[in-house]
């Protein structure tokens, strides 16, 4: 292997397939000086990832392990291969609570700084509780270091120590998403859109509540021409669309295969997010940033709302559901100035890629 004098940081990701982590992940990745520092990844296998990472920098390293959450014992041994490969200065766990597993190794390959980053919260209705709930204490004990996308999320895991933790924006490449009243009309008539479009981006996963959102947005459909938009992919597609079919409103919902959101984002008039759980979610900056009224569950921190333009609704029950239809109802205003908003809320990457490379030399200063 060529000599390569950067700093090398490994990140680990896990599932890269879809979703806001790596998301937020490329947005950095792609702004950071790659000529002072390389990064390297670990993920669950070939994924779309892949290219998008290469495209960036060529000589960054993929790593495919098995999943921790699968068999974290042969996950462990394959990560301390993998750690001592390189000489790396800091691995980036983005594992939440499954950072119990991905840090050990790390720490017995001596790699100096150790990062335990906290992407989302969990509650008693999350999937897994009981295994998060019992992680949760180990999560960061092999960290140096503690991170989290935002207040919520960081007092979720780390409890007491949420104090000690480095809050990271999920910033994005802001311009991609900025919208002009013309942009919003060509997008439209591009897609061959009509009427009101209500838009959800992320991974069809138990998580993001969208059979709530598919009935909330039956009892809405019903009232006004509108159609649901579904961008993305996992493991509940398929029941997602029989449900649709069950409800009579598969005509009105748009199953859109992952893909570069902007343009669904610029089309849409409303932002939908029903999640169970959630931390800081990249999918809410980039909808605000073109500009949607934002409909989020209640589950989903207020830092979300960077606007002043967003409502939170509960996304339980029945009667929940007529909430959201009635939100879905109602007149969608746009953001008045979306780039003020982004930039002032600090979620423009161009403005805040320095934060992450800043505080990795930080971290190695004081193990120096």
């Amino acid at each position: 292997m060529e000599k390569d004098n950067r700093r090398k940081i490994i990140h680990i990701i896990g599932n890269a397939r879809i979703g806001g982590v790596a998301a937020f992940l490329l947005n950095y990745f792609g702004n950071i000086d790659r000529e002072k520092y390389r990064f390297d990844f670990v993920t669950y296998g070939e994924s779309e990832f892949d290219e998008k990472a290469h495209a960036i920098d060529p000589s960054s390293r993929i790593f495919y392990i098995t999943p921790l959450d699968k068999n974290p014992i042969k996950a462990m041994r394959e990560l301390k291969r993998i750690f001592r490969s390189d000489d790396y200065c800091a691995v980036h766990s983005h594992m939440t609570t499954l950072s119990a597993f991905a840090l050990p190794p790390a720490a017995r390959a001596k790699i100096p700084v150790r990062i335990c980053h906290a992407h989302s919260t969990f509650d008693k209705n999350s999937d897994h509780y009981l295994v998060k709930k019992l992680l949760r204490p180990f999560a960061a004990a092999k960290a140096t270091a503690r991170m989290a996308c935002g207040k919520k999320a960081a007092e979720n895991l780390y409890g007491k120590k949420a104090e000690q933790a480095f809050i990271l924006p999920n910033a994005i490449t802001a311009e991609r998403f900025y919208c002009t009243d013309e942009e919003h009309l060509a997008a439209r008539k591009a897609l061959g859109a009509e009427g009101k479009i209500i838009l959800f981006v992320g991974r069809f996963v138990y998580q993001k509540n969208l059979f709530f959102l598919l009935n909330a947005f039956s009892v809405a459909a019903k009232k006004e021409k509108m159609t649901l938009v579904l961008v993305g992919d996992g493991a509940d597609k398929e029941a997602l669309f029989a449900q649709a079919q069950k409800l009579g409103i598969l005509d009105c919902v748009r199953f859109v295969p992952p893909c570069d959101p902007a343009i669904w984002y610029k089309a849409a008039n409303v932002f939908a997010l029903p999640s169970r759980y959630e931390g800081m979610p990249v999918v809410a900056v980039e909808a605000q940033a073109a500009g949607l009224f934002c409909i989020f569950s209640d589950a989903v921190t207020r830092e979300a709302d960077i606007g002043g333009n967003s409502v939170f609704l509960p996304a339980r029950t029945e009667s929940d559901e007529l909430l959201w239809a009635e939100e879905f109802l109602k007149d969608a205003p746009r953001l008045s100035d979306a780039k003020s908003a982004v930039e002032n809320a600090g979620f423009d990457i161009a403005k805040q890629a320095h934060l992450l490379t800043d505080f990795y030399e930080r971290e190695l200063m004081k193990r120096s």
